[in-house]
């Protein structure tokens, strides 16, 4: 429910005097598809704790399939949705707004959805983050190359964005997980750390809010601002290359650059953004090309990806070899500095099953685009990515660098100061992570045979991976108030209208205790937001 702000001076002095810890997110134990398989994260969500995996890593509103979704058999007799959850208001004290008329939707490619704007709950461990904001999803679809409409799985997870809460009308202010616990003083920071793993090779996923796990953090660490009001994670991608850690090459070649090519034929340094929302690496067909051109990989336009050829004896001395796809990034923001992340590609034979496919078939990740190119769950698999925004008010630092593979150390759970502009990585090396599933020596960098990799270490998606419980530490001080301190209130007066969002619905949640008649407000004017505070449990009100 909405209140006014209390207690500011006193909010103020226990945001500062309280040693709070950083939350550690529990991640699902089933994978999902029909692209991965990927990782997501269990939440549960609303007054009933309706538990829903999420992708994580959006901004703003989180996005989650209702179970109406279900109630429609025109793409599929099967409820692709159900696997990893969906979410029924009318069981939960949910505030809600008359669903859109079908909207343009982005998932991975383009497709379209009836939604609307929602606030709910949502609880990890002890902590219940009220009015948490939403776009849900009654119907949806995506539509790839071949003009074919398929249902859509899973939704994603907003963390949060440059402004504390996110203001949806001139009224309507809902709260973003992280920015909700580091003002009520349960987190360090605004911030979070995250390394989303791979199922085969197993690496459990790590995602800490407040804070990061430096054992995912190998190597230099690059710090760049986030986009201004959108909070979008871009720098510049100055090359892609091929190489080979240790061992013998499946190349004919040891190290190649110059593969990041434009329509032109030239290689040229872009922005790009980082978006674990999205499933695949979206480059320039060039490029892409490129990329495959001296492996068994074959175009499918189709559904515009790239399908690997197993029955190829080269795919099986790629995929199990220590040869990595590279990718050559402006560090810092300075034009003399580079930061490299190697991506295995024991982790770039990807599978394709239904609805997409009749037949599950291992595809590699590359997907054309024309427009500003994007680096999704493919890449992040191998990178670690965090962000703080600081105080919310429209600023923050957000950091990349090489994540480990499956031989990673012992969790080293450390905070983020409000403040920090860099992070420290741990003492290990990538090769010494990849050392034991290659079957190499790193200390002299010479080969020792391992027979390869099973067919049987290849597996299909569907199959649950046991990634590791949620670790909670407490904070020191128990309390028992919900404050909000208001910062950057004026700096926030623009912020929807800049940003990009789907669609907002016309909106009004419970302003008090007592009921009131819902107001249809103006979507797009955006105001310094009121403070969206308290747990109270509200009846579920339909708005606008």
């Amino acid at each position: 429910m909405m209140r006014p702000l209390l207690l500011p001076l006193l909010g103020a002095f226990l945001q500062t005097s309280s040693a709070s810890n950083p939350y550690v997110m529990s991640w699902s134990s089933q994978a999902y598809g029909p692209d991965g398989p990927w990782q997501a994260v269990s939440v549960d969500v609303g007054s009933n704790k309706q538990t829903v995996d999420l992708y994580p890593g959006a901004n703003y509103a989180s996005t989650i399939l209702m179970s109406t979704l279900c109630t429609n058999k025109t793409l599929s007799s099967t409820c692709y949705a159900a696997e990893a959850g969906t979410f029924n208001q009318n069981t939960s004290t949910t505030a809600y707004t008359t669903p859109s008329s079908w909207e343009t939707t982005y998932w991975a490619v383009e497709g379209g959805s009836k939604e609307s704007v929602l606030g709910d709950e949502v609880t990890l461990g002890s902590f219940v983050v009220p009015n948490v904001s939403f776009e849900a999803i009654y119907q949806t679809y995506q539509t790839y190359p071949n003009g074919i409409a398929y249902p859509v799985s899973v939704g994603s997870l907003a963390l949060g964005g440059p402004y504390l809460s996110d203001t949806v009308s001139n009224s309507t202010v809902l709260n973003m997980i992280a920015g909700w616990l580091y003002s009520s003083n349960d987190i360090p920071s605004y911030s979070y750390g995250m390394h989303i793993g791979s199922v085969d090779p197993e690496i459990a996923g790590s995602l800490v809010l407040g804070g990061y796990d430096k054992s995912r953090v190998i190597g230099d660490v690059s710090a760049q601002g986030v986009a201004s009001s959108s909070g979008l994670l871009e720098l510049e991608l100055k090359d892609i290359g091929l190489g080979v850690a240790a061992g013998s090459s499946p190349f004919s070649f040891t190290n190649e650059s110059g593969l990041f090519l434009q329509s032109s034929g030239s290689v040229q340094a872009k922005t790009v953004q980082i978006d674990p929302t999205k499933p695949y690496m979206y480059l320039p067909q060039a490029t892409c090309d490129a990329i495959t051109s001296t492996m068994p990989i074959s175009f499918n336009s189709s559904l515009g990806l790239y399908f690997w050829d197993t029955t190829s004896s080269d795919y099986w001395n790629i995929t199990s070899s220590a040869a990595y796809l590279s990718f050559v990034f402006n560090m810092n923001g300075v034009n003399n500095k580079n930061i490299t992340i190697k991506i295995p590609f024991s982790q770039l034979n990807l599978t394709l099953q239904e609805p997409l496919v009749d037949q599950n078939v291992t595809y590699f990740p590359c997907f054309l685009t024309t427009s500003t190119p994007v680096l999704g769950r493919a890449f992040l698999q191998s990178a670690f990515v965090g962000v703080n925004w600081f105080n919310g008010n429209n600023s923050g630092t957000w950091f990349l660098a090489q994540a480990p593979g499956p031989d990673y150390a012992s969790a080293d759970i450390t905070r983020i100061a409000v403040g920090d502009t860099s992070l420290a990585a741990s003492n290990g090396t990538w090769e010494d992570s990849w050392a034991t599933y290659w079957g190499i020596k790193t200390t002299d960098n010479s080969s020792s045979s391992k027979g390869g990799l099973s067919s049987g270490a290849k597996i299909g998606i569907g199959v649950g991976v046991g990634v590791g419980g949620a670790v909670l530490i407490a904070a020191g001080i128990a309390i028992a108030l919900c404050l909000r301190r208001r910062r950057g209130a004026t700096s926030q007066e623009a912020a929807g209208e800049q940003r990009r969002s789907m669609f907002r619905g016309f909106a009004e949640l419970p302003g008090g205790a007592q009921s009131e008649a819902a107001k249809e407000l103006d979507t797009k004017m955006h105001k310094p937001p009121q403070e969206m505070m308290g747990s109270q449990e509200v009846e579920r009100y339909e708005l606008g």
